[in-house]
């Protein structure tokens, strides 16, 4: 009790109730009232009673980053196999020739989707791949400037910020235009022969499909290129690789992976061959063995388990094997015509959006087309209000970005399970509130 305590003044709290601070005190209770002589099977059936009294099967317009998509069954499936859902990264590798194996084809289907070259054996999440790309990028080149979006949201420039720090990099923000989309002029202004890397998101942080990324190729000048894409949508958009990326990095939750409260995440990084040295994690090849029968094999192990500390490209320990297989077992189950399918119907579904909330009064930020989140001008707190009629939605723009001019911006994100029945819903809801 005594270093419980401790702890906790160390924290600069009194009690362990101080713990659960953040937690609202309506919802908030001190004891869920199992009681007490109850056996195993009566306290289950307790606990099954109180549970049902969630709030469960409402509409969900909540995106910006981690998203509700279709899952195939055959994806939970394969993942609940123990001998890939028991299975820890392997530091004796040439052993565990089955996760190897799996690794290898998440990066050959992932640099297929990316148009790259090369993807390493995954990362921890999209927003540290980021964070990942920007110190590769300085290995590259050498230089010390960062030039993001003025759309990327707070948490992930605190990301950002946090693996640059130590590398003295200075992050510059360059413009979103009017129509939603990168202000070129205001980027060219911007790039000197001191910048490192340019970042362009498509979608951006305003839910925008950014045609003007294609454009930023011919003025980055000596710069690295940094794609933060979303995967489902390059069943539909270009990918990276064929606007002239040189690093490419993604969140994977959407290829098979459940939101599950907002983790495990997936972090994907592609980049091209030129680069490959100066890449972090690590990479699975394929070889042959002593008796010439194929064989897989981790190579470029640049982290600094592996090779010197002064060398090494990263301190990642760990790759998400197990989210890969999701990915893999996604895209190879889904395949090209079913991941277009996908991406085509949540444009889709994005349109009848913008047509059903206009006609309700509510209009788009943009006239620009979006993929999965919809900005609107919504000067009104709605959220209550749609959550007592069953709807989750929507998210103020502010939320994600404080230093921001559109104060009166808010989200709603469909996917290719938003229907038109689901949508008409959303609509009448908000005509009445």
């Amino acid at each position: 009790m005594d270093e419980l305590l401790s702890m906790l003044n160390f924290m600069g709290m009194k009690e362990p109730e101080d713990l659960f601070s953040d937690v609202p005190g309506s919802v908030r209770k001190r004891s869920i009232g199992i009681g007490s002589g109850l056996d195993e099977h009566q306290v289950v059936e307790r606990a099954l009673e109180l549970g049902r009294k969630n709030s469960i099967g409402m509409l969900n317009f909540l995106g910006n980053g981690i998203y509700d998509r279709i899952i195939p069954e055959a994806v939970n499936y394969i993942l609940s196999k123990p001998e890939f859902l028991d299975s820890y990264t392997p530091y004796q590798p040439e052993i565990s020739q089955g996760m190897l194996q799996s690794l290898f084809e998440y990066q050959s289907l992932i640099s297929d989707l990316m148009a790259m070259d090369v993807t390493n054996a995954s990362m921890y999440d999209g927003y540290s791949a980021l964070g990942e790309a920007a110190r590769m990028a300085y290995r590259i080149n050498g230089k010390k400037k960062i030039l993001i979006p003025d759309s990327t949201y707070d948490s992930k420039l605190s990301v950002l910020k946090n693996y640059v720090w130590g590398l003295n990099m200075e992050i510059i923000r360059y413009k979103i235009g009017n129509d939603g989309m990168i202000d070129l002029d205001d980027l060219s202004s911007k790039i000197d022969d001191e910048t490192s890397a340019v970042v362009v998101e498509n979608p951006n942080g305003y839910g925008i499909l950014d045609k003007n990324v294609f454009a930023v190729k011919d003025i980055k000048k000596d710069a690295a290129l940094i794609a933060y894409v979303d995967p489902i949508s390059l069943g539909a958009v270009k990918p990276p690789g064929e606007y002239g990326a040189d690093i490419a990095v993604a969140e994977g939750q959407q290829l098979g992976i459940p939101m599950n409260f907002g983790g495990p995440l997936l972090g994907i990084m592609s980049f091209k061959m030129d680069h490959i040295r100066r890449s972090p994690g690590r990479i699975i090849g394929e070889s042959v063995d002593s008796n010439g029968r194929r064989a897989y094999v981790m190579t470029l192990q640049t982290r600094e388990q592996h090779i010197r500390r002064a060398k090494a490209t990263s301190n990642i320990c760990s790759n998400q094997a197990l989210l890969t297989l999701a990915a893999s077992a996604y895209l190879s189950i889904m395949g090209s015509s079913g991941l277009k399918k996908v991406a085509l119907l949540t444009i889709k579904h994005s349109r009848m959006l913008k047509e059903k909330l206009s006609a309700a009064g509510i209009k788009p930020y943009f006239d620009t087309e979006s993929f999965s989140d919809v900005m609107f001008r919504l000067n009104r707190e709605v959220m209550e209000g749609l959550a007592s009629r069953g709807i989750l939605g929507g998210l103020k723009l502010t939320s994600l970005i404080k230093d921001t001019s559109l104060r009166d911006a808010t989200f709603f994100t469909v996917t290719e399970k938003t229907d038109a029945e689901k949508i008409e819903k959303l609509a009448k809801a908000l005509e009445v509130i």
